[in-house]
């Protein structure tokens, strides 16, 4: 099977335009049994892997083998002033569901709005000379859209003290964070999109929650430890190695320790996590209907989610390329797992290598001793043993998928690949298709890759087989979020009310989440002393689920 969708040979890995990229990453695909591309050996790659976007003629020139991990328009939430646009229209159309963004202008465009609103928020004295109630002012954040990792963010209560060179948000701050020690912090979300059509969404288990190094203070706006939890900050901050309050060493927890805090804490948090989730789908819908239909690409998401005292979300910003640095241990147990698991999910091979190359960390409910250890000694986990790539993955997966005899024979006993001359080499790899689309997407009618038939884009695939109309409700720490009630037959997908003559339905879809949402919040009154296994079992039978229910691990 890997051989008629991917050709013989190895899987072969490319990561960004110079070859370079996040050493974590290029650590999971080895460990994979992949290959780095080299472009000596031609221009055969099976996976391209950017941290920025790619033209529209690298999507138009794939072939049934090659995955790139962008979709065409798809990091359009992932601008700014975009998202601000996109929720705000979103707000309009269907009311208070969409209140999980703080108010926002674009500027220079609504300069003027931001003008009227700073006036009409100010206090009576104010307007009249006295500066004595200058604290009532409400803050804001200034955020310029074209950058990244928290430079050239600031706060600000006047308007004289707003300067920008360039487009740039201005938000509303949240006054009021929760506070664990006196430090904000915020969480990072994983999401992948495998599809928009049909839109499947799935977010990851596990994710990272992000301090300040500076104890919280609106008395100081001009400290960026106190009020950005961006790492890339925080670690040139003197209180990084720190033994800080609760917190400990470094800047970075797992939410497993989070939610055992909130547990320590007497917090019930079952309702935020269904209020996150809700969060990540109305986002995604909300440009869903602007993607181009387009197979054999994905989006890797990082979502920044803000939880204020009323343990209330916000959305920060939606990121295209989350960092997959490894700057501590943390880092390490959260990430590596999450790719490993990520290209289980995207159908992508896994050949046994014979190395004992692979850590595995502990990631059961035996880990808590060792997590709470995280508070005394900084960023330290232990190394529990090394297996084989196969081994090692199969811990992970819930299903493992298995080769066919071929396959294993292949793998087994794979050689160096023997480089060919130009003379020798063929033009394509040797591939059998298994899409619809056989051929390269630019074939000589060059609006077919973009438009089917209902039948055709109900049937397609991807190179690898798989059909998203069926999508898994779960694969290793990824959980499906969207669509919440998998289709189980083919008459469920010609029935699917989210799809309205190949386009979807956005009121369809904002209607089912908000049900999702009314039913969560109902529950969580109606019974506030059961357990989450039986709130989770009212919410699926309630909706009539027949996948997971979101919850970072506990």
């Amino acid at each position: 099977m890997m051989e008629e969708c991917f050709g013989e040979g190895p899987f072969v890995f490319r990561l960004n335009d110079s070859g370079s990229g996040p050493q974590l990453l290029t650590q999971v695909c080895l460990e994979r049994g992949w290959k780095e591309f080299n472009p000596v050996n031609g221009d055969h790659w099976n996976l391209w892997w950017k941290t920025s976007g790619f033209p529209t003629s690298h999507h138009r020139a794939l072939y049934g083998w090659q995955y790139i991990n962008h979709i065409p328009k798809g990091s359009a939430i992932c601008r700014k002033d975009n998202l601000a646009r996109y929720l705000r229209c979103m707000r309009k159309v269907y009311g208070s569901i969409y209140d999980f963004s703080p108010m926002g202008y674009n500027l220079p465009l609504e300069y003027t709005k931001l003008a009227a609103e700073c006036s009409r928020s100010r206090p009576e004295s104010e307007k009249y000379g006295g500066d004595r109630h200058f604290a009532e002012k409400p803050v804001w954040i200034c955020k310029p859209v074209g950058q990244s990792q928290g430079r050239g963010i600031f706060l600000f209560r006047k308007l004289s003290e707003l300067t920008y060179d360039s487009n740039t948000i201005v938000q509303r701050y949240i006054e009021r964070p929760l506070l664990i020690g006196g430090y904000k912090f915020d969480l990072r979300l994983y999401v992948c999109i495998p599809s928009y059509y049909p839109l499947t969404v799935y977010m990851y288990r596990e994710g990272l929650t992000r301090f300040g190094t500076d104890k919280f203070s609106l008395n100081d706006l001009r400290n960026p430890f106190r009020h950005l939890t961006n790492c890339s900050i925080n670690k040139l901050s003197p209180g990084y190695g720190e033994m800080k309050e609760r917190v400990g060493s470094g800047c970075k927890w797992t939410l497993r320790r989070l939610r055992k805090y909130f547990q320590q804490a007497g917090l019930n948090d079952w309702l935020l996590w269904q209020r996150i989730s809700v969060l990540v789908i109305l986002t995604l819908i909300s440009h869903a209907s602007q993607i181009p239909q387009t197979v054999n690409c994905f989006e890797f998401f990082g979502f920044d989610v803000l939880i204020d005292n009323t343990l209330r979300p916000w959305l920060l910003e939606v990121n295209m390329g989350p960092a997959l640095g490894n700057d501590c241990d943390v880092d390490i147990m959260v990430k590596k797992p999450m790719l490993h698991d990520m290209f289980d999910l995207l159908g992508f091979p896994l050949h046994n290598t014979g190395l004992s190359v692979f850590d595995i960390w502990r990631n059961s409910r035996s880990d808590e001793e060792d997590e709470e250890s995280l508070s005394d000694s900084g960023c330290q986990l232990k190394e529990i043993t090394k297996m084989t790539v196969l081994n090692a993955a199969n811990k992970w997966r819930r299903k493992p998928r298995k080769l066919s005899a071929t396959s294993r024979v292949h793998s087994a006993n794979r050689r160096k690949p023997r480089i060919l001359s130009p003379a020798q080499k063929p033009l394509f790899p040797k591939i059998q298709p298994v899409t619809l689309i056989n051929q390269r997407l630019n074939t000589e009618d060059p609006v077919q890759h973009r438009y089917y038939g209902d039948e055709t884009r109900r049937k397609r695939r991807w190179g690898n087989g798989r059909d998203w109309n069926m999508a898994p409700s779960s694969e290793g720490g990824w959980i499906r979020l969207w669509p919440m009630k998998s289709n189980e037959s083919e008459d469920d997908v010609n029935n699917n009310t989210f799809y309205c003559n190949g386009n979807l339905n956005t009121k369809n879809m904002v209607a089912e989440v908000i049900k999702f949402s009314k039913l969560s919040k109902e529950i969580f009154k109606k019974h506030p002393n059961v357990t989450e296994c039986q709130r989770n079992d009212f919410l699926s039978e309630g909706m009539g689920l027949n996948g997971e229910i979101w919850l970072p691990p506990l």
